[in-house]
């Protein structure tokens, strides 16, 4: 039996292999800026207003984002049916589900700038002769785009 092993050539043996990679990286950094306008306010006599926004994928210094980011605008308020919100993104109305807009894109490939206005519209009959005050909030929720 010792025989055929020797014969047959079969053998046994293990092997081990270090590499080394050395790389060095950064964090792709992500810009979203909201410019926007003091705040406004509406009464029985101005029952109509616009507020005005901006969201941009670069900064005061010019950096554009290094990374494509998707956003969406939701506009928090207490609901009340005597007040009316159409939003507007380059003077094309963008339709609201539950006071959220759909999703944008802000591209890292060059700068964008997307220009906003909020049409708050006050309907004193429906409010049933009450007074209503109300803040708005304007957040825009941003997450970077799964490549």
């Amino acid at each position: 039996m010792v025989i055929s092993l020797f014969i047959s050539g079969y053998s046994m043996g293990k092997s081990m292999s270090t590499t080394q990679i050395n790389s060095t990286t950064g964090i792709a950094k992500p810009i979203l800026e909201v410019e926007n306008n003091p705040e406004i306010t509406i009464t029985s006599t101005n029952k109509e207003s616009t507020y005005d926004f901006k969201v941009k994928n670069y900064n005061a210094n010019e950096e554009i984002t290094q990374v494509d980011l998707l956003y969406t605008i939701e506009i928090l308020t207490k609901t009340d049916e005597s007040i009316t919100f159409k939003l507007y993104k380059n003077d094309e109305e963008i339709p609201l589900e539950e006071n959220k807009s759909e999703e944008f894109l802000l591209s890292k490939d060059e700068k964008q700038e997307d220009n906003y206005k909020l049409k708050i519209l006050y309907d004193k009959g429906k409010a049933q002769g009450r007074d209503i005050f109300q803040d708005v909030q304007i957040k825009v929720h941003t997450e970077q785009r799964k490549v």
